[in-house]
């Protein structure tokens, strides 16, 4: 995951700017309008942004856009104005990054699915204009059938940047104690500058880290999270969403904070009796 963002510096002049507007006042009772000072310094910042609410109203957009996708999908039609070069499909456990790659992995799909009657929106995460995270599923003959995750991100138009599709099972039996188990490992590696051991320990053999439309595997990932050697570098994960999608594969989507804050998702698979890490995604 990324370890600095572009925002480092307004969360440091913020919080100094919270800071004084309330010292200003600790002489006497903390009003309800000294309070909302403060509070508007945040949000001119973009640093107190409910999630779902920044953006809403492209959440119609967006599900629009994918209805559409649906139908060019069931109509074998040509897909590569929804994504870009830097995008990535994970299906059946395997990336695919760009456009050609990820238009023959879908025409191969086409083929074991009759059509997609519906795409349904679940939850939509989002701190930041320009890019946000929507969970939802697939319906096939009037039934939930395929869970995905977009990571959708604003260039000219909206594209998918990364987009996860699995085969949903609502009898898969909830079993997600052990990802908590492994995200802790994740951190705890990561605050002790240790990536090697997140690749080794935490990550599958056949994991992967995507960013910036370039996938890493094995050693490249410890080489990818390099920046975590830095003495001064400390992370923070908080889930917001551990959905399990089958008896093998779950999803989660979260926030991470280091010096500023962000979008992750994290896919999971159950290897005999552990969860390991199949693919790390942030934006």
């Amino acid at each position: 995951m990324l370890a600095i963002r572009k925002n480092e510096e307004a969360v440091l002049l913020t919080r100094s700017m919270v800071l004084k507007i309330i010292k200003m006042k600790s002489k006497s009772i903390l009003t309800a309008k000294t309070l909302f000072s403060a509070l508007g310094v945040l949000y001119f910042f973009g640093l107190l942004m409910p999630l779902k609410l920044a953006g809403q109203e492209t959440d119609s957009t967006l599900t629009k856009i994918n209805s559409e996708w649906v139908k060019s999908f069931n109509d074998s039609k040509n897909l590569k104005s929804y994504y870009s070069e830097n995008s990535g499909l994970l299906l059946n456990d395997t990336l695919y990054v760009g456009i050609t790659a990820i238009e023959q992995q879908l025409k191969g799909l086409k083929k074991h699915i009759p059509n997609l009657d519906s795409y349904e929106v679940l939850n939509v995460y989002q701190l930041y204009d320009g890019s946000k995270f929507v969970l939802g599923n697939y319906k096939v003959q009037g039934k939930v059938q395929y869970s995905t995750i977009i990571g959708w991100r604003k260039e000219v138009t909206w594209i998918k940047e990364f987009e996860v599709i699995y085969k949903w099972n609502k009898e898969a039996k909830s079993e997600t104690q052990g990802i908590t188990i492994q995200r802790e490992m994740w951190e705890k590696f990561s605050n002790r500058h240790r990536p090697d051991l997140i690749t080794t320990q935490v990550f599958s053999h056949d994991g992967k880290y995507f960013n910036r439309g370039r996938r890493y595997l094995g050693k490249e990932i410890t080489a990818a999270y390099s920046y975590m050697n830095n003495e001064s570098y400390r992370i923070r994960l908080e889930p917001l969403n551990v959905l399990q999608v089958n008896n093998t594969i779950a999803f989660e989507i979260g926030t991470f904070h280091t010096r500023g804050k962000g979008l992750y998702t994290l896919i999971w698979r159950k290897e005999a009796e552990a969860w390991k890490l199949l693919l790390d995604f942030n934006f």
